[in-house]
């Protein structure tokens, strides 16, 4: 409403004074508090918002059709603020980048205990409660966490997001990168941690990996692209699991584990680790009809995934339904000299 306000009395200064000051003013909070999930969501959703704003009222004829005959009537007559438009979708894209890296700081301690840890399985099979002794700062200490623990921050993530208004495509996209990095983490972590590979480990890992997909699925998220994000995993765990003996066990691995390299499926197969007197250590035979079977797949020889790979955000424009004659403007906003047109 500012800037309708100084396009109407054809003030350039002013348009740019109060959009640099603005856009200055978010940039110094991100700086001072990015540490805080809660003032990074805060903030995107405000950037994202204005930057909506600027373009619906633009009097672009591509966003005309989103509006009502009113709101076309309101657009703005003398200022085009595209290149403002292209500033804030830098901000946002910068906001978006430490939401992430704020995220994946909460996570990171948590991920790989709550993914990978075989004993919580054995306790859901067994149906015996976890020891559960809460620390200062009411999370679970280590020997107790669990995959309920990574959702519930997940819960926190997703509810602050949605309370701010944050929009929809912008908490999807959120989602799927911390989905990428919960997955890549504990798929990384499997190749390295020696005795991790083993059946119990698998059934921990698809049991979890059914949580986390279940958690979208009630939050009408499973469209977000955060599932497929977990493939990796997914595929790890069946590896893990199914018979690894004779030349149709390997014809089988071969055409089940398509989102995971030859190299990723040999060195599992290798590290492989009994953990009952019933099961055997994988034959170096068998890891080599395997390796005749993948020898035609292209293979990168990289045994690790990058747990720093962001997703190129999309900002998908999302107007706004809000009537703006029928705003109410706080009297702490000190904004006397606004009136309405």
């Amino acid at each position: 409403m500012c800037v309708r306000y100084a396009d109407c009395v054809n003030d350039d200064q002013r348009v740019s004074a109060l959009l640099n000051s603005a856009i200055s003013s978010i940039k110094g909070v991100v700086k001072r508090r990015g540490n805080e999930f809660e003032a990074l969501s805060f903030w995107l959703a405000n950037a994202s918002r204005l930057r909506h704003c600027l373009k619906q009222y633009s009097g672009d004829k591509a966003v005309r059709k989103h509006n009502t005959a009113k709101q076309n009537q309101q657009s703005l007559a003398h200022f085009e603020l595209s290149e403002y438009q292209e500033v804030l979708g830098d901000l946002i894209n910068q906001i978006y980048h430490q939401l992430i890296k704020c995220s994946e700081a909460i996570l990171q301690p948590i991920i790989v205990r709550s993914i990978l840890n075989p004993e919580t399985t054995q306790a859901v099979l067994e149906s015996k409660p976890m020891g559960r002794r809460k620390s200062s700062i009411g999370l679970l200490e280590e020997e107790a966490i669990t995959v309920e623990v990574l959702l519930q921050h997940l819960d926190h993530f997703h509810t602050t997001m949605n309370q701010h208004g944050v929009d929809n495509d912008l908490i999807k996209q959120v989602v799927r990168q911390l989905y990428y990095i919960i997955g890549t983490v504990s798929f990384n972590h499997l190749l390295l941690r020696k005795g991790m590979c083993s059946w119990s480990t698998g059934l921990q890992i698809r049991y979890n990996t059914w949580q986390l997909q279940d958690w979208l699925i009630d939050r009408e998220l499973a469209d977000c692209g955060a599932k497929e994000t977990l493939e990796p995993l997914k595929q790890a765990a069946l590896l893990l699991q199914v018979n690894k003996k004779t030349e149709a066990d390997a014809a089988s691995i071969g055409s089940l584990c398509t989102a995971i390299s030859p190299t990723q499926i040999v060195k599992i197969l290798s590290l492989y680790t009994p953990v009952t007197e019933f099961e055997e250590r994988v034959s170096p035979a068998f890891i080599t009809t395997v390796e005749n079977i993948l020898r035609h797949r292209v293979d990168s020889f990289t045994l690790l995934m990058d747990p720093r790979k962001i997703f190129t955000l999309d900002l998908v424009f999302t107007p706004s339904t809000v009537a703006l004659e029928t705003i109410q403007i706080p009297a702490s906003l000190n904004l006397d000299f606004l009136t309405r047109i």
